[in-house]
């Protein structure tokens, strides 16, 4: 597949996560994503926004599939006995965060977030793509907790002789607290 649906990394998905891995998608807005993921058989799906107009938005767009929305701020940490999931994608919300008033504060609360989402197995992945940062500098922000176990290939261009790219997509491995075996 190509276009959109490669940029947000369905494709990565498809090829590296099992079809029954819980995922939850954050700011999933319309749910387009979602829905693209039931078509290639996942079926653990799951949708957060913190807008309540968005959630209804997904949930008519996904109509027929189970798929679970929620509206809740992803920068406000679930409580330890809520649901954890294998993946986390996001493929905006980083950066509209990153873009807020009071961005650095927000950035770690975001981290934290995500965090009290993400099984703490070291199978889980954070698979985040975004328009704002580049793959080094995501890199940077998210070492503390991920390791990079993928960078995506994406579209690239030329400006003034320097190559960029339109969109960073990065799959993060999660680094599990050691145990000290």
């Amino acid at each position: 597949s190509s276009g959109i649906n490669a940029e947000y990394g369905v494709d990565w998905l498809v090829d590296n996560i099992p079809t029954t891995a819980s995922v939850v998608d954050l700011g999933t807005g319309n749910g387009h994503l979602l829905a693209e993921l039931v078509e290639e058989g996942f079926t653990n799906l799951t949708g957060v926004d913190y807008s309540a107009s968005s959630v209804a938005l997904a949930r008519a767009v996904n109509e027929g599939n189970s798929v679970n929305f929620f509206c809740r701020d992803i920068l406000e940490p679930v409580a330890s006995s809520a649901e954890r999931f294998d993946v986390c994608v996001d493929k905006g919300t980083y950066d509209a965060i990153s873009l807020s008033a009071t961005s650095s504060k927000d950035r770690v609360r975001y981290k934290t977030g995500l965090l009290s989402l993400l099984s703490p197995s070291p199978s889980a992945r954070f698979l985040l793509a975004s328009v704002n940062w580049t793959v080094s500098e995501l890199r940077e922000f998210f070492t503390d907790i991920f390791e990079v176990e993928e960078v995506l290939p994406t579209k690239q261009f030329t400006f003034g002789g320097v190559t960029g790219q339109d969109v960073s997509i990065i799959a993060f491995r999660h680094l599990s607290p050691q145990t000290g075996s």
